[in-house]
């Protein structure tokens, strides 16, 4: 059974119809059944690759490679692309190496609406952020790592992953990582998330609660690396 109904897929298609440069989706799931400690079989492993493959098939602009962790090349390729879990997605431009736009779980519910922003951001619209705030992101002294909690049923989260994402595409510096606080219980609650979007920035340095405008996030960005605002 597809995922997308009929009048989901022509909206879908009519959006992705403008795309005018290539997106590459690189999907990082997980075929084991193994339960160990501090392991568990992934949750919507399967459903994530399915909807991506829906979506494939609704632009030629859009491209799909996927690696699985039960696999040795799996296994290589998540260490090569510093991914920690399944289901993890990455999105860039094709042709670009870039690993720093993230989700770590399946993008459902409302974060369907930020997987569609993201693939129109790369592959038409740019960041479109402001340029002084570009130059503040690629003047960092050091990485960032925005990791946004969300849940599917959460309308404001998009916002707060979106912003995280634009930043990412803005700079290499920053990474931005949408986390389902569902799937991942265990990293959710060594941040103490109890609210979403809840923004964990640089492992817990600073954190960004709720959807804040973007001088927010900069604010906290800076002071998580020690720059003056």
């Amino acid at each position: 059974m597809a995922l997308l109904g009929p009048k989901e897929q022509e909206i879908v298609r009519e959006r992705l119809s403008g795309l005018t440069r290539d997106v590459e989706m690189v999907l990082f799931t997980d075929s084991s059944t193994l339960i160990a400690p501090g392991k568990e079989p992934c949750m919507y492993c399967k459903e994530t690759k399915q909807l991506l493959e829906e979506l494939k098939a609704l632009s030629d602009r859009l491209h799909l490679v996927v690696y699985d962790l039960a696999t040795p090349e799996g296994r290589e390729m998540a260490k090569a692309y510093k991914v920690e879990a399944a289901p993890t997605l990455i999105l860039r431009e094709k042709g670009s190496e870039a690993l720093n736009i993230r989700y770590r779980g399946i993008p459902a519910g409302y974060e369907f609406a930020s997987l569609l922003e993201d693939l129109e951001m790369l592959g038409r619209d740019g960041h479109g952020l402001p340029e002084n705030v570009v130059q503040e992101l690629q003047n960092l002294p050091e990485e960032v790592v925005l990791q946004v909690f969300v849940t599917p049923t959460c309308p404001y989260c998009p916002q707060a992953v979106r912003t995280a994402h634009r930043m990412a595409y803005a700079s290499p510096k920053v990474w931005g990582e949408m986390i389902e606080a569902n799937e991942f219980p265990e990293l959710a609650g060594r941040y103490h998330i109890h609210g979403v979007p809840d923004t964990v920035i640089n492992h817990g340095k600073e954190r960004v609660l709720g959807a804040q405008p973007l001088s927010q996030f900069l604010q906290a960005i800076k002071r998580a690396v020690g720059v003056k605002a």
